[in-house]
C-alpha cells in the first residue's frame, strides 16, 4: 500500500487499541502503524509479534490481529509525510504527543481525534500549525463504546450496544480548501466492530456539547469525591452544584459564535436539556469510574482545562462569568497537583 493508504495511531489507550484492533480486522485491512511513545511498550509488542489482542465480552474469547507496523517515537529519523492520523492520546497531550513528528504532517495529513474535551483543535493551529496553508483536516470522532485495557496489549469491548460517530471539522478555512481524501474517514466507517456513523459538522458538534456538559458534571464530581458515576446522582448535597454548573453551560452555549448560524434545533441548550442527558449519561454509565477519577487515582494528568476549563474560556471571551465551572476547575488542579510538583498548578497558584 502507499503511504497516503497507511493509517497512524499515536496513544494505545483502550480507545487507541480498540481502533487500531477494529481496523485491521476488516476484511482488506489497511496498513496501520503504531506510533508509540514508550520503549517498555515497543518492546512489549514486539516480543508479541506486533499483535493487539480484543475480548467481546469481559469473558469473552481473545482475538488477535497483528501485522501492524510500528516506530519508536524519538529514536527514528523517519521523515516520510503522515497523511491519516488517529490521535487517542488525552486532550492535555495532544501536542507534546504530535511534536516529534510535526515535520510530517501538513495540509496532505487528515487528523482524526478521539477525544475527550473540546479545545483541542485550538492548541494544534496556535502552536503548531499557525500558517493556515499548512493546517491538516481535522475530523472530530465521539466514542460511545465501554472500552479498558486488562494489559498492555490487551483490550476488552464491555458491551456490544456501543457505537461512534465521526465527521469533518468545518471551520472558516476548510471551505477554501481543495478536496480532501476521505481514505481515513471511509475506512472507520467500514469497521462492523467499531460501528461508526458519519455526521455532519453541525450534528456532530452538537453531540460534543451535550457530552462535554455531561462530562463536566460527572467527571469533576467522581475525581474530587472519588465515586463512581452513579453516586452523583445518589447524592442530593450535590444538584444545586449540578445546576449551577449546568446554567453557565447552557448560557455560554446559547451564545457561541458557531451556533449563531445553524437552525434552532441544533442551537438549543437549555438547562432542561443538559439535565436530561446529564441524567440518561448517569443512568447508562452508573458503575463506571470516570477516566477522570481514574487519572487522579494513578497520579496522572486529568483533562478538567479542556472540559470545564474550556467552558471557563469561552465565557470569558463572551463576557459570562462561570463561577461554579472556574472553581470545580482548580479544585481539580489542587487535588491532582497537590504535591506541588507540576508547573501548571504553580503557575495557577501564583495568579
Amino acid at each position: 500500500m502507499t503511504s497516503a493508504q497507511t493509517t497512524h495511531i499515536i496513544g494505545l489507550g483502550s480507545i487507541g487499541s480498540f481502533v487500531a484492533h477494529s481496523l485491521r480486522s476488516l476484511p482488506n485491512p489497511p496498513s496501520v502503524t503504531l506510533l508509540v511513545h514508550r520503549s517498555n511498550l515497543y518492546e512489549e509488542l514486539a516480543s508479541k509479534g506486533w499483535k493487539l489482542g480484543l475480548r467481546l465480552g469481559e469473558n469473552g474469547d481473545l482475538q488477535e490481529e497483528g501485522e501492524f507496523d510500528a516506530e519508536m517515537l524519538g529514536e527514528s529519523s523517519d521523515s516520510h509525510p503522515i497523511y491519516n492520523l488517529i490521535v487517542a492520546v488525552k486532550a492535555s497531550a495532544t501536542v507534546s504527543a504530535l511534536e516529534p513528528i510535526r515535520h510530517r504532517l501538513g495540509s496532505h495529513s487528515t487528523i482524526c481525534l478521539f477525544q475527550n474535551g473540546l479545545g483541542q483543535v485550538e492548541d494544534l493551529n496556535k502552536r503548531m500549525f499557525p500558517d493556515i496553508s499548512t493546517r491538516p483536516t481535522y475530523i472530530f470522532g465521539i466514542m460511545r463504546h465501554g472500552v479498558y485495557l486488562r494489559s498492555s496489549t490487551e483490550v476488552v469491548l464491555a458491551s456490544s450496544n456501543g457505537c461512534a460517530a465521526v465527521g469533518i471539522v468545518r471551520n472558516e478555512e476548510f471551505s477554501s480548501r481543495p478536496s480532501q481524501p476521505q481514505f481515513l474517514l471511509d475506512v472507520l466507517l467500514k469497521s462492523p466492530v467499531l460501528r461508526c456513523e458519519k455526521m455532519e459538522w453541525p450534528h456532530l458538534l452538537r453531540e460534543q456539547l451535550l457530552k462535554l456538559a455531561a462530562n463536566c458534571v460527572l467527571n469533576p464530581l467522581t475525581a474530587l469525591l472519588d465515586v463512581r458515576n452513579g453516586d452523583i446522582k445518589d447524592n442530593r448535597d450535590l444538584w444545586p452544584l449540578h445546576c449551577r454548573l449546568l446554567k453557565e453551560i447552557s448560557m455560554v452555549y446559547g451564545k457561541l459564535p458557531e451556533l449563531q448560524n445553524l437552525p434552532r434545533d441544533l442551537a438549543h441548550f437549555s438547562v432542561e436539556l443538559l439535565e436530561n442527558v446529564l441524567l440518561d449519561t448517569i443512568n447508562k454509565t452508573a458503575r463506571n469510574s470516570s477516566s477522570m477519577r481514574e487519572d487522579i487515582r494513578k497520579g496522572r494528568e486529568t483533562e478538567i482545562e479542556y472540559i470545564n476549563g474550556w467552558i471557563v474560556r469561552r465565557g470569558r471571551e463572551l463576557g459570562i462569568d462561570c463561577v461554579a465551572n472556574e472553581s470545580i476547575t482548580q479544585l481539580v488542579l489542587a487535588k491532582s497537583h497537590q504535591d506541588g510538583r507540576d508547573k501548571n498548578f504553580q503557575i495557577w497558584k501564583a495568579k
